[in-house]
């Protein structure tokens, strides 16, 4: 009867054991704040093992930092004070931790002599006694989870227990570190260390939420970066917007500092100075002048932060006004796309209406093809337009002011109606036709009717609506592409496939996928340049390309133009690329004879 009395007792505690286990799993789950799902965990884990405090740390290879922690009631929390405490404090541990085992210290007056480090840590956080257990992702201890003064009782028959636990709770430290790696690296601009446009965003939110004083905007562009990539080569490019981001920096600070776009900066100033706010603007100004770079500045201060936009704007506008000044003065300069008279004119309704009449603008196509394969899986309609003296002149320069202007409407629907005018005449011949990108502007997607447009356009040819993929970029203006999320969600709907093209060149926003359903994701040609020597760069990219596959999104590279960004685009999952490596836009029946010709 002893004997199976004691038999029924093992049992009847490996059944506790075991619901316990299945309860810290469901609490794991239940929340999809990981945070609070394992705070309760904690919780149910000190009460489960009699303890006083549950915790959680994690581990940077030089230091171990609290993370969560519960406490019964009585006992004194001790998170704050255990904040990047050296590794070497728990050296002891490492060897177990390596085989996968649970520490245990039965007696903490067993380890004085042994372990005097150790020992000053844990009585100074009056522990007695405590199980802890190792957290690893792929091999790599990432942290630990443990209880202190436990029960002595049946101290060790509860390490596979807690060795089982610390599995589940590994799995879920794992995907925590991944997010958190995710939102830093979505803040961080990974070339010059700055903040960027999407933490820029945040903080002008924060600012107009609770700030009640003054703020000043600075906007400063690095004139003539086209021209150091094409003369010098991009890693003197690069060059110069790390120095202009470090003199930034040491103006307004790297709290306030941030690269918004490929060669623009921001800074902020909230400070109720207008005369100190000008003093680091002409600080900045003067550390410039003295460099072999020129950039072009504009600013604005408000003693009202209620609308930081609105001052943002300014500044910005004011900065375009210093950098026209700048390329009128420079008359060797290559080109000066910003707010050129040329492109002014043209963008006017009248003028820009005769000149698609005239055929003076004309569509290219740039052929995409599989990574793996090398093989044609489709192609990118360009617009291209002939200006008076027949040079063709690249879409950078007269986009932007048709922008401006609110008449990119009219070369979008043209562009789309030619697209769909090309692929019906393709399929008519029996051409073996890919899916062709077209790129709509924020501002077409925004007019009144052009859904309305768009369906009129497709039934005049009613092509496979799957051979054709609208493609928007992320807009800088509205932080991404929430203004048109609606839009393409209806796009999608009617049959169209959705791409987010240039992703990276100006931020990374990585809650798109959060939301909108969308089939292909464009990596920008900067991010491509950069995956090939930047670690962070291709942490980000193969982090992108993991939830693009989960999502069943393809991923395209354009800008390759070497055999070695293509194999590390191979690596990261990469499915399609366009660029200099395979060929150069053609026009449309260049494009027909090389590709469609059977």
């Amino acid at each position: 009867m002893s004997q199976d009395m004691t038999y029924q007792d093992e049992l009847e505690q490996r059944l506790m054991r075991e619901h316990f286990i299945v309860s810290c799993i469901v609490e794991l789950h239940k929340n999809t704040d990981i945070d609070i799902a394992i705070n309760g965990l904690l919780s149910i884990t000190c009460k489960f093992f009699g303890a006083d405090r549950a915790y959680v740390f994690t581990c940077d290879g030089e230091t171990v930092s609290n993370t969560h922690e519960w406490c019964t009631d009585g006992v004194a929390p001790q998170i704050d004070n255990l904040q990047k405490v050296d590794i070497a404090i728990i050296s002891r541990w490492m060897n177990t931790f390596n085989q996968r085992r649970c520490v245990t210290i039965e007696n903490i007056e067993d380890i004085r002599e042994e372990s005097p480090l150790e020992y000053k840590c844990l009585t100074s956080q009056n522990v007695k006694r405590l199980i802890v257990s190792p957290l690893d992702a792929n091999g790599e201890l990432i942290g630990f989870m443990g209880v202190d003064n436990p029960p002595l009782q049946n101290i060790h028959e509860n390490e596979p227990f807690f060795e089982a636990l610390s599995y589940f709770v590994s799995s879920m430290m794992s995907r925590l570190l991944k997010e958190k790696t995710l939102r830093r690296l979505s803040f961080i601009d990974s070339l010059t260390k700055l903040y960027n446009r999407n933490k820029l965003t945040e903080d002008i939110a924060k600012i107009s939420e609770s700030y009640k004083g003054g703020i000043g905007v600075l906007y400063m562009d690095l004139n003539g970066l086209k021209s150091i990539n094409d003369h010098f080569g991009h890693t003197a490019g690069d060059t110069a917007l790390q120095t202009l981001a470090e003199k930034l920096k040491s103006a307004f600070g790297k709290t306030h500092s941030y690269r918004v776009g490929g060669d623009e900066f921001v800074a902020l100033y909230t400070g109720n100075s207008k005369e100190e706010f000008i003093g680091l603007v002409e600080k900045l100004q003067a550390d410039i002048e003295s460099s072999e770079y020129n950039s072009a500045i504009g600013y604005h201060y408000s003693d009202n932060c209620a609308n930081v936009e609105k001052i943002t704007k300014i500044a910005d506008e004011n900065m375009y006004l210093d950098k026209k000044y700048f390329y009128r003065n420079q008359k060797n300069a290559s080109r000066y796309r910003f707010r050129n008279d040329t492109f002014i004119a043209i963008s006017t309704p009248d003028l820009l209406k005769k000149l698609i009449e005239e055929e003076r603008f004309v569509i290219w196509f740039q052929p995409r093809f599989n990574t793996k394969t090398r093989k044609l899986c489709g192609s990118e309609a360009l617009i291209r337009f002939f200006d008076e003296d027949d040079v063709l002149v690249s879409p950078m320069d007269f986009v932007p002011e048709m922008e401006e202007n609110h008449t990119i409407h009219l070369i979008d629907f043209y562009v789309f109606r030619h697209v769909c005018e090309y692929i019906s005449g393709w399929l008519e011949n029996g051409k073996d036709v890919k899916p062709v990108s077209v790129n709509i502007s924020h501002k077409t997607m925004l007019h009144p009717s052009f859904i309305e447009n768009i369906m009129n356009i497709w039934c005049d040819y009613k092509i496979p609506k799957d051979l054709i993929v609208i493609e928007v970029s992320e807009n800088p203006e509205s932080g991404g592409i929430t203004d048109v999320i609606s839009v393409l969600s209806d796009l999608k709907k009617r049959g169209f496939k959705i791409a987010i093209d240039n992703f990276g060149a100006k931020y990374a926003d990585l809650y798109l996928f959060a939301d909108l359903k969308f089939d292909i994701l464009k990596l920008d040609g900067d991010l491509v340049y950069k995956i090939e020597t930047d670690e962070k760069t291709r942490l980000l990219s193969s982090s992108i390309s993991q939830i693009c596959h989960s999502e069943n999104i393809k991923i395209v590279a354009e800008g390759v133009e070497n055999e070695n960004e293509l194999q590390r685009l191979v690596e990261m999952g990469c499915d399609e690329a366009q660029g200099y490596l395979f060929d150069k836009p053609m026009s449309w029946n260049r494009f027909e004879e090389k590709y469609l010709n059977n």
